[in-house]
């Protein structure tokens, strides 16, 4: 499996400093945060009474506590990691 090159995981690091996302875990209040080896893709459902797969989603980052395991998504089209799909209503 290929992981995000440690370039990659800098560049997250440094836009989302930039950004200001920097505080404690907001559960544990801890300091310590784990960057994860690859991307998660967050499916967006139009409806709960069946589920699709594929379609439209959010592809994001993940930050994890290293204390209390909180995950915290960033996603990757804010970020200006990957261009910014309009959905139409």
């Amino acid at each position: 499996m290929e992981t995000i090159s440690s370039e990659e995981k800098q560049r997250i690091i440094a836009i989302l400093s930039k950004k200001g996302a920097n505080n404690p875990c907001p559960r544990c209040n801890q300091n310590n945060f784990t960057l994860l080896d690859g991307y998660f893709n967050q499916t967006i459902q139009q409806t709960i009474s069946s589920v699709v797969l594929g379609g439209p989603s959010v592809p994001s980052a993940i930050i994890v506590c290293n204390n209390c395991g909180y995950m915290s998504q960033h996603a990757l089209g804010v970020l200006g990691l990957i261009p910014i799909t309009e959905v139409k209503k």
